[in-house]
């Protein structure tokens, strides 16, 4: 069984093409430790994000008026949803979304469009980071990422649905397309019709984030741990 390299298919598309297809049931030696730093490296970032403090700016009253232990539970329950999170979004892009893009190109192993999307995980993952860190350094967080038309669009026009929908779009979501369609097309006699899907799955995914962003879930939230 021929070792996986996670770096070599960067720059070597056909290498993980080869591989795969010469794979039993799409296996790979060493492919499952990348998984696990792929996700660990999720966890990572949704753990720094909760110890800065992101989305818990409410809570500071809590800790001002020297209620210390209410503050300290709130923000372990905020740890606890961070981490659940984190798992969320881990399980979502490396199983569903696999899942969808098999719908769409089904004459594409499910197994190998896992091993596709095990590079789109990282390129969401350090964008959040880079927002992050500019967040920190100057000491304040927004709802839209600086990668997207959404920061700019506010000043013109206001409105949460279009707004949410636009942080959606980002550079993320430009590398996501390009790597999907790099190494499925490997796999498709019609590129450009695999091209149109990708771009459509994106947009449907950003339509749908945008009408969940807009529903008051932190209050539902709050009131659900009595917070």
């Amino acid at each position: 069984m021929d070792k996986y390299n996670y770096f070599q298919p960067l720059s070597q598309p056909s290498r993980l093409t080869y591989q795969l297809e010469n794979s039993e049931n799409g296996k790979i030696a060493g492919y499952k430790k990348w998984v696990w730093v792929i996700f660990g490296f999720t966890m990572f970032y949704y753990i720094i994000r909760n110890i800065w403090g992101m989305n818990t700016s409410h809570l500071t009253y809590l800790y001002a008026s020297g209620q210390n232990d209410q503050y300290s539970y709130a923000r372990l329950v905020y740890l606890i949803g961070s981490l659940m999170m984190g798992i969320v979004f881990f399980l979502f892009h490396y199983y569903v979304v696999p899942y969808i893009l098999y719908v769409f190109t089904n004459n594409i192993e499910y197994r190998w469009i896992q091993k596709v999307q095990l590079y789109v995980i990282p390129v969401i993952i350090i964008e959040k980071f880079i927002t992050l860190i500019i967040f920190m350094l100057f000491g304040i967080a927004t709802p839209f990422t600086f990668f997207s038309l959404a920061p700019m669009m506010a000043y013109v026009y206001y409105a949460d649905f279009l707004l949410y929908f636009l942080n959606q779009l980002t550079v993320a979501t430009i590398v996501t397309v390009w790597i999907h369609y790099t190494f499925l097309s490997q796999w498709q006699d019609t590129k450009k019709g695999l091209l149109a899907k990708l771009i459509g799955i994106q947009i449907v995914f950003a339509l749908l984030i945008a009408c969940i962003s807009i529903l008051p879930v932190s209050i539902w939230f709050e009131r659900m741990f009595d917070i």
